[in-house]
């Protein structure tokens, strides 16, 4: 009975670690929503998105750091108990500053003076400062070696949390991107504290290794093929203008080049798959289709040209795409039952389309790269080979 009770009291509070990092993912993703969308001119939009990304966000990561953190016996209880209640006030004052910030900028904009809001960040953000430095103070105190002396601590501590404050405070005035993703690691570390490893993986001598293994020369000559197409692409982008008649001005070569640049990628993310396909797992065929589906979109996105209704949408649905290929491979790494992994899986993957926006975006100029990266790797495989063979 004692250890149902004890199993009962260690499962609420990684629940709690659990909810508290999830409360913080949900938040940076409505705010990201909010960023990301149109609707930044209705009156309500500025203070949802700093509620969400300025306090909800960081303040229910805080907390969910603090329970892993106690959990794994780093923090006291009396410290964990501060550490959350300085929390409140430190993440208050913080996105105060950032609004009085905001608002000082539209206001400089109209040209009509400032209120007395606009011009109070310093006072908003003096006191967040000291509240963040006593927030961050007390714990990495506890955390520090114990054998150091006491004023010695005491001092490494505060130097150590003045600057990190400070950097922590300049997030909320940033997208919320960084939030989102390390909101999502930090609902990763929580899902997998306290739980059994998992099962290793079925070995894979039992499958031929022809069908395992890709072959090398087929990789390296594809490789090849795709880093003259992709730099190709790459170089129509920017030059277009100047020599293809087809082209109006370089921002139709632009958006040519960025579509047939996005085509191009879709051979790329294949010979990736198939390459990556043992250390991936089983998902890697729906994370290779999510990818290249991704690619038609963006593809599609940049055909339409600048200044199309369409583009925008169309780029934030292949981003979104590319997340969810991102996240699909990471699902291993939940160990929760069926329906909680494709819970996590889900909001993994809108936390990772802030991955999957740069990746789309600019995959006219990095398929060059993953294609350089695969040649790179045929040529190693295929000495490393032949030296095993020779020997």
């Amino acid at each position: 009975m004692g250890s149902f009770a004890q199993a009962r009291r260690i499962t609420a509070t990684r629940g709690l670690a659990v909810g508290l990092a999830a409360t913080s993912l949900l938040a940076f993703l409505g705010g990201m929503a909010l960023f990301f969308s149109n609707s930044f001119q209705l009156p309500w939009t500025g203070p949802t998105h700093f509620t969400l990304s300025g306090f909800v966000g960081p303040l229910a990561a805080s907390l969910s750091g603090v329970v892993l953190l106690r959990r794994a016996g780093r923090l006291p209880a009396g410290v964990a108990v501060f550490t959350s209640v300085a929390a409140v006030p430190s993440w208050a004052l913080a996105v105060t500053a950032a609004a009085s910030w905001a608002m000082r900028f539209d206001e400089a904009d109209t040209n009509q003076g400032f209120s007395w809001f606009g011009s109070s960040m310093l006072l908003f953000m003096i006191p967040g400062w000291v509240a963040g430095i006593m927030c961050l103070a007390v714990p990495l105190y506890s955390l520090l070696a114990s054998w150091r002396s006491r004023p010695t601590r005491v001092l490494q501590a505060v130097v150590m949390a003045a600057p990190l404050a400070l950097i922590l405070g300049a997030l909320t005035l940033m997208p919320p991107m960084v939030g989102t993703l390390g909101a999502m690691v930090l609902l990763i570390v929580a899902l997998q504290q306290d739980m059994p490893a998992a099962s290793p993986a079925k070995p894979l001598q039992s499958i031929p290794r022809q069908v395992v293994s890709p072959n090398q020369r087929a990789v390296g000559r594809v490789a090849l093929t795709l880093l003259i197409v992709g730099l190709a692409c790459a170089v129509f982008a920017i030059t277009g203008s100047t020599w293809a008649p087809m082209v109006t001005n370089s921002t139709h070569a632009m958006n040519l080049g960025l579509s047939y640049g996005a085509f191009a990628s879709v051979p790329l993310l294949v010979l990736a798959g198939w390459v990556l396909a043992t250390r991936l797992g089983s998902t890697t065929p729906w994370a290779v289709l999510l990818a290249c589906t991704a690619m038609a979109a963006q593809a599609f996105a940049q055909l339409l040209g600048a200044g199309h209704p369409a583009q925008w949408p169309a780029t934030l649905v292949a981003a979104t795409l590319m997340g969810f290929a991102i996240a699909l491979p990471l699902g291993r790494l939940v160990t929760v039952g069926r329906f909680g992994r494709i819970g996590v899986v889900i909001l993994m993957g809108l936390a990772a389309s802030t991955i999957g926006l740069p990746l789309v975006t600019m995959s006219t100029f990095l398929a060059p790269l993953g294609s350089a990266a695969l040649l790179v790797w045929a040529c190693r495989s295929g000495n490393a080979r032949q030296s095993r063979l020779s020997s």
